[in-house]
């Protein structure tokens, strides 16, 4: 899916101290964009704005299809106790939630619950658009295709920071 994203008048800051304010800024699809700055300048925090993970002081961003999703690659992934690379790359896909939603509708179909037909349709269409279906087979091919060299099972907890990094980029490539 290509999309646009359009932010207008953004505004963030910490406290007291302003970051930015009065950006705007236009992705289009084959865009590529860098971002220079001075430590605490504000360019994670604009980046975790644009990827939806903040929600700005002001000012408002768009994604048009509103459907698309925008990929974040935080500079340390987040690597929980107990979590595999395979779960690591579903929960960051948005696979696992996606799942959890389909699992809970089906289960609404089977207590014959209202508009649970209309609720099933639409998490299995979010899953299927997320790649559920052949997750596995990609991870495999992506975790490759990046050198990460350890197995889908193995911990998160248990990987150097390149390899983490690399299955950080590739729930990314996944997405």
């Amino acid at each position: 899916m290509t999309a646009t994203l359009v932010a207008k008048n953004l505004a963030a800051g910490h406290g007291d101290r302003s970051l930015f304010s009065g950006l705007d800024l236009v992705v289009a699809p084959g865009d590529v964009i860098g971002l220079v700055g001075a430590n605490g300048a504000g360019k994670s925090t604009l980046l975790r704005m644009l990827a939806g993970l903040l929600t700005p002081e002001e000012g408002e961003l768009r994604l048009s299809p509103p459907a698309a999703t925008v990929g974040h690659l935080p500079q340390e992934p987040e690597r929980r106790p107990g979590e595999t690379v395979r779960d690591f790359l579903a929960r960051r896909t948005g696979v696992t939630e996606a799942q959890r939603l389909m699992d809970e509708a089906t289960q609404a179909l089977v207590d014959g619950a209202p508009g649970s037909d209309d609720a099933y349709s639409t998490s299995l269409e979010r899953w299927l658009d997320l790649g559920g279906a052949d997750l596995d087979e990609r991870a495999e091919e992506v975790a490759d295709s990046l050198g990460l060299a350890v197995g889908l099972d193995h911990p998160m907890t248990a990987l150097s920071g390149g390899q983490a990094a690399r299955a950080g980029l590739a729930s990314l490539l996944l997405s």
